[in-house]
């Protein structure tokens, strides 16, 4: 009878051993920092690669403070490669994210507006060429440089759309009215 007990005792302790550690990976982490190499960024999301080898997923979310080189800059401007430490609550919700790594050259490009939707903006270049860019929330929008409203985007406005490589635009600066 000891015996049987001593045994249902072990397989109970050993259960229990096999299970904490399983629940421990499922529930929420603890609110802290990581730090870790980017293993991929979005609007949505950051990966990093910790550095005891895990990889660990934080969401972005409206009050996510976003530092490159220890000055502002927005979820567009981290990539794949860069350092970083993100500071997190329990639901993993990033609330600061602090990267370091070369911030990709701006470019801007000039033309005519030949078509514009809620996505996306598409100019005819000075060379004759097209070329469409990809709008997001955080694309700010101007007039001659002061901030303004969207609505001044229209087939046959010149514009100046400021973006980096693969990313969306963050200015488009209308120069010129359509039909002005």
């Amino acid at each position: 009878m000891l015996t049987r007990s001593l045994r249902l005792l072990t397989v109970i302790v050993a259960l229990v051993a096999l299970a904490a550690p399983a629940a421990a990976l499922a529930g929420p982490r603890a609110k802290g920092a990581e730090r870790g190499v980017v293993q991929s960024v979005d609007s949505g999301e950051i990966v990093l690669r910790v550095l005891d080898g895990e990889v660990v997923t934080f969401s972005i979310v409206p009050r996510t403070v976003v530092r490159l080189n220890t000055r502002h800059a927005s979820i567009a401007d981290i990539r794949p490669g860069f350092v970083a430490r993100v500071v997190h609550d329990a639901k993993a919700h990033a609330l600061v994210i602090e990267a370091i790594g070369a911030r990709v050259a701006a470019t801007t490009d000039r033309g005519t507006v030949t078509s514009v939707a809620r996505t996306a903006i598409t100019l005819r270049l000075a060379g004759g060429g097209s070329v469409t860019f990809a709008l997001d929330a955080g694309t700010r929008f101007k007039f001659h440089g002061a901030p303004s409203r969207r609505l001044l985007v229209r087939p046959g406005a010149k514009v100046a759309v400021t973006h980096n490589a693969d990313a969306p635009a963050t200015v488009v600066n209308v120069l010129k009215r359509a039909g002005a």
